[in-house]
């Protein structure tokens, strides 16, 4: 009999296979049907011509790894097809917000049921699903962020059908990132972001799920997800500072900020590797007990102190 151990690493190795062997496919694809991203030399400064689709082989390699789980599997699917229309038509922001609330709200009733926090966490995974979205502006990062804090919320997950859901996400990400590590021959486009982020949100409602008796684990998938919080909250803040619509685009992200110091995407990419790596050691101690719940915040809002004051994150 197999060890819960061995089983991981085979749906971890599953869902690699099916994403690396499929985005060539879906990478011709796009290019046939013109499903591609075009450099503009502002919100979009990468050098060539680059498909989209990619986030249709991640999606493969969770949807024929995890066991079928209609509720779960039928807002993911919704969530990749509202990507995939945005991907290849631009589809109405109106429509698409409402979609997203639709779907979050169903997950939500899923994993908590209804109480007076309802809404809350409805507004807090359309804002996940965003904030993932927003963190796929430069090569690599999006998916190793995503990989990364999958792989905590794994740890913290109240069911399997949670953690192998996550883990084969795990994988799918390391094989596209095959393709996606700068210089990037593939994008996952929206249909990939918001998979993710419906795959990351089913990980912190499955940590929220059990309420204050969970209160550690709660607070460490928060901390595991956090840098996709900073990222969003600092973007909104930024541009109404400075007049913006906070709906708006921009090459603000901290990410950016980042590159604009490196000078180079791959150095770019390991700096915010290395980040969310502190950050899931912080998660992973606030996992341990209520008192080493509250040290780690006070490491994490430390962190993002001095991360906010090295990038001037309020700042164009």
């Amino acid at each position: 009999m197999q060890s819960a151990s061995t089983k991981d690493l085979w749906i971890i190795l599953a869902s690699f296979i099916i994403s690396a062997l499929t985005i060539p496919i879906f990478g011709r694809l796009a290019y046939r049907y013109g499903i591609v991203d075009k450099p503009d030399g502002e919100l979009k400064p990468h050098e060539r011509i680059t498909p989209y689709l990619g986030g249709l082989s991640i999606y493969l390699g969770v949807l024929f790894v995890t066991p079928f789980e209609f509720v779960t599997k039928i807002a993911l699917t919704v969530l990749v097809l509202l990507g995939l229309y945005d991907d290849a038509k631009n589809s109405d922001p109106n429509v698409r917000l409402i979609t997203e609330f639709v779907i979050a709200s169903v997950l939500v009733y899923k994993y908590v049921g209804l109480s007076l926090l309802f809404p809350l966490y409805a507004v807090l995974i359309v804002a996940l699903v965003n904030a993932v979205n927003m963190m796929d502006g430069l090569d690599g990062v999006c998916a190793s962020v995503s990989a990364i804090s999958a792989i905590g919320l794994f740890i913290v997950a109240t069911s399997r059908y949670d953690k192998v859901l996550l883990l084969s996400l795990v994988g799918a990400l390391f094989g596209y990132l095959l393709y996606n590590f700068p210089p990037a021959r593939i994008f996952m486009g929206d249909a990939g972001s918001y998979l993710i982020g419906g795959v990351l949100s089913v990980g912190l409602l499955s940590s929220i799920r059990n309420g204050s008796s969970n209160l550690p684990y709660v607070v460490s998938a928060f901390i595991f997800l956090s840098l996709f919080f900073f990222d969003l909250g600092a973007g909104v803040l930024r541009r109404v500072l400075n007049g913006r619509s906070p709906f708006s685009g921009d090459r603000g992200h901290f990410y950016d900020k980042i590159q604009s110091k490196t000078e180079n995407k791959r150095y770019t990419l390991f700096v915010v590797v290395f980040i969310q790596f502190a950050l899931f050691t912080i998660g992973m101690i606030a996992k341990q007990n209520a008192m080493l719940s509250l040290l780690a915040v006070l490491m994490l809002l430390v962190m993002y102190y001095f991360i906010s004051k090295w990038l001037k994150i309020l700042k164009y």
